[in-house]
């Protein structure tokens, strides 16, 4: 039987500690891409809306359902708002932990007595994978002479049938 040399020896343990490695991996549930973010969420936030001065109260979004779906590992739809009459429906490129919504969307969103329900659109919307079951949402938007800025945290309730 040939004597196995100390080189040999440590090439012999690099190689079984990848493929223990290698296995551990294959056997992991961690979401990648569009799957960290897909699911049925509970938004906590505000939206503050400026309008010139005008006396608006902020949107309280706190206790909306947020449904995302995933097209592909880099592209979610994110619905908030109640099943029956959702505020918005919004595309987003998803880039590791970060989502980016696509230019040119819209949310209605009630900006108060003065203004009532308005098409706000969105400037800039970013949802951020913090964790297994926390995203947050960083939003802002225009309508007419108003602004609107805000952030929240969105909770998993459920996952919606999500991929490893």
């Amino acid at each position: 039987m040939a004597r196995m040399t100390s080189r040999s020896a440590w090439g012999f343990v690099a190689g079984l500690a990848a493929l223990v490695a290698s296995a551990a991996s294959c056997g992991s549930n961690a979401k990648t891409g569009s799957d960290k973010f897909v699911g049925t969420w509970t938004y906590a936030g505000m939206i503050n809306p400026n309008c010139g001065g005008a006396a608006v109260s902020p949107i309280d979004l706190t206790g909306y359902t947020t449904t995302i779906t995933a097209s592909d590992p880099a592209h979610i739809t994110v619905e908030l708002g109640p099943a029956s009459a959702p505020l918005c429906t919004v595309m987003f490129d998803v880039d590791g932990f970060t989502a980016t919504a696509k230019s040119g969307q819209t949310c209605m969103f009630d900006l108060g007595a003065t203004f009532g329900m308005q098409t706000v659109m969105i400037t800039k919307w970013t949802l951020t994978s913090t964790g297994m079951d926390t995203v947050t949402s960083d939003f802002a938007g225009t309508v007419s002479i108003c602004t609107a800025a805000g952030t929240g945290t969105l909770t998993r309730q459920a996952d919606a049938g999500a991929t490893d």
